[in-house]
């Protein structure tokens, strides 16, 4: 049997760490993202869209950064699907929030309760009412550090019709240049969007 030479066992050991290197790249967690939908609601029955006068990334009653990229990745979704714009009387009002400081896979648990006076929902106070939909058999939510959700409310009844939620994808480094990075969540989010705007 002829060993291999020590130059040889060099180059596959090179080869080999490349293609681990470029496999870890190219093997990126698929964006999870989980929804919840007001079965009773008719989707195609709304027309237009607003932003509520609280955000859920707005701290301290300021606008953020976050607040302005995610406003016009919204818009560009909605807008896609039919919905038009406007201030006056809309019927879905559309609001976001975002978990993405603090380290590694550190997880908040949330247990849907009434009012969301505190805790990741407490933006929802006195906007809107509760989750339409829980998930069956269970009581507590986890939300990663670094999850996004997106809530359309319908704006009338002040009840939330349609969550969508991706777990985990803001880090702290995307926060440098958060606008294509919360672009691509939303439209991750939106990819699960059960309709559009009523014709």
């Amino acid at each position: 049997m002829t060993l291999p030479r020590p130059r040889e066992l060099f180059t596959a050991s090179v080869l080999l760490c490349v293609t681990a290197a470029l496999g870890a790249c190219s093997s990126a967690p698929p964006v999870k993202v989980r929804t919840r939908v007001d079965p009773a609601a008719e989707m195609s029955s709304y027309r237009s869209y607003s932003f509520p006068p609280v955000l859920g990334t707005n701290y301290g009653g300021k606008t953020t950064a976050l607040t302005v990229y995610f406003m016009q990745a919204i818009r560009k979704e909605m807008d896609s699907r039919g919905y038009r714009y406007t201030e006056e009387s809309p019927d879905l009002y559309v609001n976001f929030n975002a978990n993405p400081r603090a380290g590694g896979g550190s997880k908040a648990s949330i247990a849907p309760a009434y009012g969301y006076s505190t805790g990741y929902y407490a933006y929802r106070a006195e906007l809107y009412g509760l989750p339409v939909v829980a998930f069956e058999d269970e009581e507590t939510i986890n939300y990663r550090v670094g999850t996004g959700n997106i809530d359309v409310v319908d704006a009338k009844r002040k009840m939330l019709v349609w969550e969508g939620i991706a777990e985990g994808r803001l880090t702290e480094d995307m926060l440098n240049d958060p606008g294509p990075a919360i672009a691509v969540i939303v439209s991750d989010i939106f990819a699960h969007y059960p309709g559009k705007a009523a014709q």
